[in-house]
């Protein structure tokens, strides 16, 4: 049973006699002969092993007799007479058009190429050598896609194709694997383009893709574009590690994870899916790297090539950030209304975290239950008092060391992430709640929220939370 790829090689074959260059186990003629989709057929090889396979072939189909095996570097040693039909199939366009450069008897012979590699420069080839193309089509088989070029040498005047014929020749882009086909040709242009700057690359591969329907590629310099609109980067706090750390902004995306955290996990993850980049709020590299190997995140994602983005102080005091997304969960229940940010960073007054008025009060305990519930926290650590909650400040992440700048501000509690021993006494000494809600559940809340922002804005790009981004704790009750 033939391949698809060689199926649609059969389909074009109209005479009766068959010449199959680069035969291997002649699988193509067994199948000519058998269907008696041709009256005999040569089986041609350049080397003797590969015929020794199809004579193999041809004997168990039962067709030796109307077939002859054929020691030949491409068509050299092949007898004009009587042929109607040449396939040579499974090589580079080049070698494709080398063949045929070295045959002086090509003339009204019906063509059937199937390049592996190259097409362009097959295409090139024939129109520039009074070759005609009559039909092209393309076969999806598994996760490849082929294309079968059917011409005919007839004295056509020779030309220069057109850069869009050269890379889909007379493709009829109403067939689905025509579409595919057509739209891997772009993906390649789209990654020779970025990777050389030569626009005119990645401007045909916009074209091409403006023909399917579909929209423009993405590279990892697109994804830095909208995280800054989302978080700008000029709003980094010093000291903090914050852009496209890990990658080349060039390269090409097609789908991008959403983490918290890069872990090797994630990172594994993003090879398995087919993820070229990886956003996360965590950065990647933080501390210096005194040695590189695949224990290390980074090391291991510039290993497969897949781009790492992180975004933190900006993100931690974007508008719609993470800590005006902590507002927007509790403002409902609790009536908050914004007094005042809680650590100031920026001249603009910009910064960390909220100090904000409760308009629905309440006892301590009762807002432990509610946060447990609000964040999806396994566990909420808290110490208590006898204060009816009125003013609350809260920061993401761990911002435990913020806690003075919430009772100087007057908040009758403060939640946030890690919280330390001496922490817990201070809260307690000065009669103020202190909530530890943990890092990961503080601040993982803004990862559906990029999530989200990338499918508006690029809903062409798979945008896709990462499954292995987990909180690191495991917890005993």
């Amino acid at each position: 049973m033939l391949d698809k790829r060689l199926m649609l090689c059969a389909e074009f074959v109209r005479g009766t006699r068959v010449c199959d260059v680069g035969t291997d186990h002649a699988y193509l003629v067994a199948e000519l002969l058998s269907k008696r989709k041709c009256v005999s057929a040569i089986a041609a090889d350049i080397n003797e092993k590969p015929l020794a396979a199809a004579r193999e072939t041809l004997e168990r189909a039962g067709v030796s007799d109307k077939s002859e095996l054929i020691l030949s570097d491409g068509l050299e040693s092949v007898p004009a007479d009587s042929i109607t039909d040449i396939v040579i199939a499974g090589m580079g366009g080049e070698l494709i058009a080398d063949i045929l450069s070295r045959c002086n008897w090509l003339e009204g012979k019906n063509l059937i190429l199937q390049p592996m590699s190259r097409p362009e420069r097959l295409i090139d080839f024939l129109c520039g050598n009074g070759f005609e193309i009559l039909e092209q089509r393309a076969v999806t088989d598994g996760r490849f896609c082929y294309t079968v070029i059917n011409a005919v040498k007839n004295g056509t005047e020779p030309f220069v194709p057109t850069k869009l014929f050269r890379v889909l020749g007379k493709l009829d882009l109403n067939e689905p694997s025509a579409r595919i086909y057509a739209e891997r040709q772009a993906e390649k242009l789209f990654r020779e383009g970025r990777a050389s700057g030569q626009t005119d690359k990645t401007a045909l591969a916009a074209e091409i893709l403006k023909m399917i329907g579909r929209k423009d590629m993405f590279n990892v310099n697109d994804l830095m574009i909208l995280m800054d609109k989302i978080a700008p980067l000029k709003n980094i706090h010093k000291g903090d590690n914050s852009g496209l750390l890990v990658g080349d902004e060039n390269a090409h995306v097609t789908k991008v994870l959403f983490a918290l955290d890069i872990t090797c996990e994630v990172v594994r993850e993003a090879v398995k899916t087919g993820a070229e980049a990886i956003i996360a709020h965590h950065p990647v590299i933080f501390h210096p790297l005194y040695r590189l190997d695949d224990s290390d995140p980074a090391c291991l994602a510039l290993k497969h090539g897949i781009a790492c983005i992180c975004f933190h102080s900006p993100l931690d005091m974007a508008d719609g950030g993470v800590n005006d997304i902590i507002f927007d969960m509790l403002a409902p229940i609790l009536k908050l209304k914004k007094q005042s940010v809680l650590e100031p960073i920026h001249p603009d007054g910009r910064g960390y975290g909220w100090v904000c008025s409760v308009g629905n009060e309440m006892i301590p305990n009762e807002l432990g239950k509610l946060l447990k519930d609000v964040f999806g926290c396994t566990a909420v650590r808290f110490t208590d008092s006898d204060r009816m909650i009125k003013t609350l400040a809260f920061c993401s992440g761990g911002a435990g060391g913020n806690l003075p700048l919430a009772i100087a501000a007057g908040a009758d509690a403060y939640i946030t992430g890690d919280v330390k021993h001496d922490q817990w006494i201070t809260a307690r000494n000065n009669g103020i709640a202190l909530y530890d809600c943990g890092h990961f559940h503080t601040e993982d809340i803004v990862i559906p929220y990029l999530a989200k922002r990338f499918k508006e804005e690029y809903p062409q790009l798979e945008s896709v939370r990462a499954e292995a981004d987990k909180d690191p704790v495991e917890y005993i009750f």
